[in-house]
């Protein structure tokens, strides 16, 4: 599997930028409020990243050459996809809580209510997206054998 290259997921971002705009953009033109980024998205973010690099760290040690280490490599494969479903995730939720964000500041009254929750949003996902790219570095697995030795 190949690495998450870091520019995919800035081409990423505007998708998010733009749903989250045009979301709170038809909510507040239908008469509704505004979109409030809860904080718990931001918590549920941020142990969601400790959660995917805990499991990174897991393949890691297990794949260190000592005895009695050992991993599936079904779940090492399970776990890497996690982590970068997580990173594209973060740069996509990173994408519409800055819409959001953006919207909300540009009204001409800026409720000061919704700012701190978007900004933690903001910081949270990029949390997000920098652990999972550390999990996917963490599920790095040697090769079977050197070469010009059985395996």
């Amino acid at each position: 599997m190949k690495r998450t290259n870091p520019i995919a997921l800035l081409g990423l971002t505007p998708f998010g930028f733009a749903a989250g705009f045009f979301a709170d953009w038809a909510f507040v033109v239908r008469g509704f409020s505004a979109i409030r980024v809860p904080w718990s998205l931001v918590i549920t973010t941020i142990v969601l990243t400790g959660i995917v690099i805990a499991l990174g760290a897991r393949v890691r040690w297990a794949t260190q050459p000592k005895p009695g280490r050992r991993i599936d490599a079904t779940l090492a494969i399970q776990i890497l996809t996690l982590a970068k479903a997580s990173s594209v995730g973060g740069s996509l939720i990173f994408g519409g809580v800055a819409g959001i964000l953006v919207y909300t500041l540009t009204r001409p009254v800026v409720s000061t209510e919704l700012v701190p929750g978007a900004v933690g949003g903001l910081i949270a996902s990029l949390v997000l997206i920098i652990g999972a790219l550390i999990a996917e570095r963490l599920c790095r697995i040697p090769p079977d054998g050197t070469e010009g030795e059985p395996a």
